[in-house]
C-alpha cells in the first residue's frame, strides 16, 4: 500500500478533484502540507462551485474579480442557505443631490460606479474606499473591467481600452453602442439590431458584424460560446460559434410579454424576466410565472436566490427550490429600509468576509453587510497588480473622455 504523503502532487489533486466541497475543506485542514497544496490548486475550487454552484458562482466571480479567490466564493455561497440567521448591518453609504433611479451601475470587478452629478465616482466593495479615478461624464450607462480591458458604455457610444502593460500593442477604440457584454478577451455590443464583436487579443482592436437581428433588442448575454439575445417581442435569438442562429419564444402567454420590462440572464435557459407585477423565472429546475407577487421596485437574480425590493422599503430573499406548485410564494425578509426609502436598484458582491448587498434609492445608497467569516475582513495596505493596471486603463479613459468634451 502506498502512503497518500508519497503520492506525486498531481495524483494527489486528481484524487481531490473527486471530493465535494465539505470534503475538500476538511481536507484543507489536514496538515499545512495538504493546506498549501490545496491554497495553491484554486481551479480546484473553481471546479467545485461549478458542481454545485454552477452559475451563481460564475455572477459571484464576475463580480468580486480576482479579490476573492473561489474558495471564498465557495464558502460565501455555502453560506447563503443560512443568511437569514446573521446579523445585517444596513447603513447608509452615499447620498446624491439629484433625483434618479438609475444612481448605481452594475457592481463588477469589484468595483461600485455611481452616477453624480459631476460624473461617475467609483468605490472599491473590498475596503468601501474611494478610487481616485472618476469619469466626467454623468450619461455613463455602464463599466466592466477585467484582466483584458475596460470598457465604458456613454450615451455617445462604446470607449474600449485594453491593458498598457505593453505601450507598443496598447490599443482604444470608439464604437456607436447601445449596450455590451465583456466576456474573457472578448466585447460584444450592438447597436440598433447589429452584433459586433472585437477580440482583445488582436493588436489592435477592430469591431465585426457577425449578425443582423430581425428584432428589436432589449439584452443581450454570452455564456458557454452560445451570444443569447433578449428581444423586445419576446423572443430568445441563440448565436452559436460558427454563426448559425435558433430563434425561440419566452416561455410565458403571448399577451404577457408586453408588460415585460427587465431581463436579467445567463443564458437562455437562466433568466428572469419582470416588471412592477410580473415575474417570469426560468432555470434548470424551476420555471415560475406571477401575476400576484408584491409590487418590485427592484430585483437581483443570483440564479439560485433572487432578491427583490418592494415599495415598502422591505428587501425579500426568494429561494427557488422553496417554491412548490400550486403554492403561494414563500418570501424571506432580510431588511426593511428607513421610513419612506425603497430600492430601485440591488445589486450583490462576495467578499471574503462574506456577501455586501447594495441597495439604490432614488437619492441614497444603502449598503447590507453580512459579515459570514468576520475575522476575514480584509485590511489592505497595497493594490494589487492586476488592479493597479485596471485603474490606470481608467485614467487613460477619463483623460480621453474629458479630451472629447472639451
Amino acid at each position: 500500500m502506498i502512503d497518500i504523503e508519497c503520492l506525486p502532487i498531481e495524483t494527489f489533486v486528481d484524487i481531490l478533484k473527486q471530493t465535494d466541497g465539505i470534503t475538500l475543506g476538511k481536507c484543507r485542514r489536514v496538515c499545512k502540507k495538504w493546506k498549501d497544496c490545496i491554497d495553491g490548486a484554486d481551479w480546484l475550487w473553481h471546479e467545485i462551485c461549478k458542481n454545485e454552484f454552477k452559475y451563481s458562482s460564475k455572477i459571484a466571480k464576475e463580480k468580486s474579480g480576482s479579490d476573492c479567490d473561489w474558495y471564498h466564493i465557495y464558502k460565501n455561497l455555502k453560506m447563503w442557505s443560512n443568511v437569514t440567521s446573521f446579523d445585517k448591518n444596513v447603513r447608509e453609504f452615499y447620498k446624491f443631490s439629484l433625483h434618479d433611479k438609475n444612481h448605481a451601475l452594475a457592481i463588477n470587478y469589484n468595483i461600485l460606479p455611481l452616477k453624480d452629478t459631476r460624473g461617475v465616482v467609483m468605490y472599491d466593495i473590498s475596503t468601501l474606499k474611494y478610487i481616485p479615478v472618476s469619469v466626467p461624464d454623468k450619461n455613463c450607462r455602464k463599466i466592466a473591467n477585467n484582466d483584458y480591458a475596460t470598457v465604458i458604455l456613454l450615451k455617445s457610444g462604446l470607449f474600449i481600452q485594453k491593458t498598457i502593460d505593453n505601450i507598443t500593442n496598447m490599443s482604444e477604440a470608439f464604437y456607436k453602442a447601445d449596450n455590451f457584454i465583456l466576456s474573457g478577451d472578448t466585447v460584444y455590443f450592438f447597436n440598433n439590431r447589429d452584433i459586433y464583436k472585437c477580440d482583445l487579443t488582436l493588436d489592435n482592436i477592430s469591431a465585426k458584424l457577425i449578425i443582423h437581428c430581425d428584432y428589436d433588442i432589449k439584452d443581450i448575454q454570452y455564456d458557454n460560446n452560445v451570444l443569447h439575445i433578449f428581444t423586445d417581442c419576446g423572443k430568445i435569438v441563440n448565436v452559436f460559434k460558427d454563426k448559425s442562429t435558433q430563434v425561440k419564444p419566452i416561455n410565458c402567454p403571448p399577451e404577457w410579454v408586453k408588460q415585460i420590462k427587465y431581463v436579467q440572464a445567463i443564458n437562455d435557459k437562466n433568466f428572469v424576466c419582470y416588471s412592477r407585477n410580473l415575474f417570469k423565472i426560468e432555470t434548470d429546475k424551476y420555471q415560475h410565472l406571477y401575476l400576484e407577487f408584491p409590487p418590485i421596485t427592484a430585483l437581483f437574480f443570483y440564479a439560485d436566490i433572487v432578491l427583490i425590493g418592494t415599495r415598502n422599503g422591505e428587501i425579500l430573499l426568494y429561494r427557488l427550490s422553496s417554491q412548490k406548485r400550486a403554492i403561494k410564494p414563500i418570501f424571506e425578509k432580510l431588511a426593511v429600509l428607513p421610513e419612506g426609502k425603497f430600492a430601485v436598484q440591488l445589486d450583490i458582491c462576495e467578499r471574503k468576509s462574506g456577501p455586501v448587498i447594495v441597495a439604490a434609492t432614488f437619492f441614497e445608497i444603502f449598503l447590507m453587510e453580512i459579515d459570514f467569516f468576520p475575522n476575514d475582513k480584509e485590511q489592505k495596505k497595497s493594490f494589487p497588480t492586476n488592479k493597479l493596471i485596471m485603474y490606470k486603463r481608467l485614467l487613460r479613459l477619463r483623460d480621453r473622455i474629458a479630451l472629447n468634451y472639451s
